[in-house]
């Protein structure tokens, strides 16, 4: 199942161009960047590239020079092209706070797109937010993200809070489960998800068996599993990333827990967990929003890099949403003075960018509420057969939820 549009990501990207509207916003001393004629506007994509989920990583850094692509070719940005460079934060909050006070020590850098998972976009982010360079992460889901007060950081990202409430709902309405076990990763994601879901579930009636961190350097978790066996789950969730689940679904059948469904979040969905955990994958649940095809943006994206978005994971889309809203926040805050120079203000498109309204987005109508979350909570459920993950039919009736 998707929904299949063509041509459409151009159309909505100049689009978007003409209709945000900048604040007005008084510069600060030292709040503005300056590009010269001839110069390209510099903006940073913050990834994981080489640690917890690479391909993810790679997908999204990929997926923002592609928009920019778009961009570029239809004229840039008041005449001015836009630049993007590739920064490794290896999804680990010191890494991501070493990579931010780089990008930060660039007067020319303008914003950022990123970054990646959530305990890494919560360190940058107050690297970001001393130096007031705006951010728009298309991944980092934690609630926490956004709620600390911050004004430079925004996410397309959808919410932990609703997505664990929907898998809950999912696992005891619709498989039936009775009894959850939940595992988690001790990382801001992982973890938070991991109490979401246990807390609806047992709201809902069902009984959380265990509640369980794991070690993430760990290779055999079949100590943390074989004490499960005797508690009866009917299903594990996990919160955490491909790397670990690739891991744990092998080996919980290897303990004796074959017939126990293997459930998680975004974090797993990917081609990599089906390649890591083998024929042990068939029958694995994952949550994230419905699926999509944007046929002119896959075809470029492929042109570019020579591989297919969906074969590295899935925040492609969310990551043009949350480049086309940084460039048009950029458009409509930046002059060009009298020697030809493009100026932006840093306040201002901190504060044009978290008041986008009615942002139309190859992932929905995005509008950014007061904290910074932009993102459509809309979610699906997705399941591996014949080693793909294929969209399941969900009842809506059978999903009525209640979130706080």
């Amino acid at each position: 199942m998707h929904k299949s549009k063509s041509l459409r990501f151009l159309f909505l990207l100049v689009s978007a161009l003409l209709v945000v509207s900048a604040l007005p916003v008084q510069a600060q001393d030292g709040g503005q960047v300056v590009v010269k004629p001839g110069e390209k506007i510099k903006i940073a994509i913050a990834t994981d590239l080489t640690n917890v989920i690479p391909e993810f990583g790679l997908d999204i850094a990929q997926a923002a020079q592609t928009a920019t692509w778009f961009l570029n070719d239809a004229g840039g940005i008041k005449g001015f092209e836009v630049e993007t460079f590739v920064e490794d934060d290896r999804c680990s909050g010191d890494d991501a706070t070493t990579v931010a006070n780089r990008i930060a020590s660039d007067p020319q850098v303008v914003a950022v797109i990123g970054h990646i998972c959530s305990g890494a976009t919560i360190a940058a982010s107050n690297v970001y937010e001393e130096a007031r360079i705006a951010m728009m992460s298309p991944s980092a889901t934690a609630v926490e993200v956004t709620s600390r007060g911050l004004t430079v950081i925004n996410r397309t990202a959808p919410l932990d809070s609703v997505q664990g409430v929907y898998d809950a709902n999912y696992i005891y309405k619709i498989l039936g489960a009775r009894k959850l076990a939940a595992l988690h990763d001790n990382d801001t994601y992982g973890l938070g998800l991991a109490r979401a879901v246990a807390d609806e579930f047992e709201r809902l009636g069902g009984e959380v068996v265990a509640f369980e961190g794991i070690n993430v350097d760990d290779q055999d978790y079949r100590p943390v599993l074989t004490p499960l066996v005797a508690l009866g789950p009917e299903v594990i969730f996990f919160g955490g990333y491909e790397q670990q689940a690739v891991l744990l679904i092998p080996q919980k059948n290897d303990v004796g827990l074959g017939d126990v469904i293997f459930f998680g979040p975004d974090g797993i969905k990917g081609e990599a967990t089906i390649r890591g955990a083998g024929n042990a994958a068939e029958g694995v649940y994952a949550s994230f929003p419905p699926e999509l095809v944007y046929e002119d943006f896959d075809a470029k994206y492929e042109e570019l890099f020579g591989v297919k978005p969906t074969d590295l994971g899935p925040f492609h889309y969310h990551t043009a949403d949350a480049a086309g809203m940084v460039f048009a926040a950029i458009d409509a805050v930046s002059t060009v003075d009298g020697e030809g120079n493009l100026v932006i203000d840093r306040e201002a498109l901190i504060e044009t960018l978290r008041n986008t309204t009615d942002y139309e987005g190859l992932t929905g109508t995005l509008t950014c509420t007061e904290n910074g979350d932009c993102g459509a909570t809309i979610f699906a459920i997705y399941v591996v057969e014949d080693g793909e993950f294929i969209q399941i039919e969900v009842p809506e009736d059978l999903l009525e939820m209640e979130v706080e």
